[in-house]
């Protein structure tokens, strides 16, 4: 195996061990972590059913009795799912969705991943804004406006407008199958004692794990934007088409810089190694979700850091460490003006042996003064 042969290999064995880490731990936050917009669903299996609910929760996710209750008090159960079609409008005076406030969607086909909470708060928002743009009208006028402005919309037009990952052609499908259901109405608090049966589905709304305290634990977080919450500010179009520009970018730049690099230069090819492994992480979030998976919550008490991820350890850490090389390690290649070509002189060798070829033709001191 030839010395750049060598390099490739040592390059993508470190892109490939930041990246599965970051995946991994990305689907370990989906699955483990539950939030009111992203709850953990409790499917009730045939060996569950003679046990009491409080029993199963603490099987699954290891909740003490001191957290059973708090937990208990923010659990739904689903109600049936809706009997509605994707042409169905769900802001018509006769909508089908009636009194329903919000919906959960299982959006992806496996109904064991957590849903969607999806809130039908479109009228009283846009109520709102026309309120604010024609003071001059009276509610009933306003009213009329808003039943105006919203009437025409379908299911189908308004999944893909609240969530982009949906589009149009994709919900008549959560109907017929059976994957979106109205949020049940408030309700009794369940108990540790409270029995179950088998297929009924429950939904966790909040697990976090405190892994030290406050100022470190495991909590679940969306981000639409960069590493550490840059540019969520962009339109969802938009966002996409900037970071995948930027992605696309850095593989080209980093790609040319590594080809060039010498075999040798093995903590800058790490570095560049996990740059890019954290980008690409990042990138194919963004691909499945239109959002990065966030988890890790790091609170000081006199800052409270921005959620983060495996992705974004991979890309700061990798970036300090080439400041630290290219500030305190005079050798470094990236110190050179010119980056080094694998297989040729740097230009710190080739000064070397300038000053070596002007050492030999200088004549000897000492001996062109023995011979006066």
């Amino acid at each position: 195996m030839t010395a750049q042969t060598k390099k490739w290999v040592r390059f993508w064995a470190v892109f490939a061990f930041w990246l599965v880490g970051d995946l991994w731990s990305k689907h370990w936050a989906d699955v483990s972590l539950g939030t009111t917009r992203h709850p953990l669903p409790v499917v009730i299996t045939e060996a569950e059913a003679q046990k009491p609910l409080g029993q199963i929760l603490t099987d699954r996710f290891g909740f003490t009795e001191t957290e059973l209750p708090g937990v208990l008090l923010r659990m739904q159960k689903l109600q049936p799912a809706a009997n509605w079609a994707a042409t169905d409008k769900p802001f018509a005076a006769d909508s089908p969705a009636g009194r329903a406030r919000s919906l959960w969607v299982f959006w992806r086909e496996d109904q064991t991943l957590p849903p969607r909470r999806f809130d039908l708060s479109d009228g009283s928002l846009t109520r709102e804004w026309l309120a604010l743009a024609h003071p001059e009208k009276a509610p009933a006028a306003v009213k009329a406006l808003e039943i105006e402005a919203l009437s025409a919309i379908t299911f189908g037009d308004w999944f893909h407008e609240v969530y982009r990952k949906l589009d149009a052609d994709d919900v008549p499908a959560l109907f017929a199958e059976k994957r979106i259901y109205p949020m049940a109405p408030a309700e009794a608090a369940m108990t540790p004692q409270s029995p179950v049966k088998v297929g009924e589905t429950y939904l966790v709304l909040e697990r976090q794990i405190d892994v030290m305290g406050d100022w470190f634990k495991f909590t679940y977080a969306e981000n639409p934007g960069a590493a550490f919450g840059f540019l969520k500010g962009l339109s969802a179009d938009l966002r996409y088409w900037v970071f995948f520009l930027l992605t696309l970018v850095a593989f080209i730049v980093i790609g040319s810089i590594v080809s060039k690099l010498p075999a040798q230069s093995w903590f800058v090819l790490t570095c560049f190694a996990g740059i890019l492994a954290g980008a690409a992480g990042n990138f194919i979030d963004r691909l499945r979700y239109n959002y990065v998976i966030d988890f890790i919550d790091m609170d000081l008490g006199f800052m409270h850091w921005p959620t983060y991820n495996i992705a974004d350890v991979a890309i700061a850490v990798s970036v300090v460490l080439l400041l630290i090389d290219l500030t305190f390690n005079k050798q470094s290649v990236l110190a050179q003006k010119k980056p080094a070509v694998a297989g040729q002189p740097s230009q710190a060798d080739k000064a070397d042996k300038t000053d070596k070829a002007k050492q030999a033709k200088r004549p000897d001191a000492s001996r062109a003064k023995t011979k006066g």
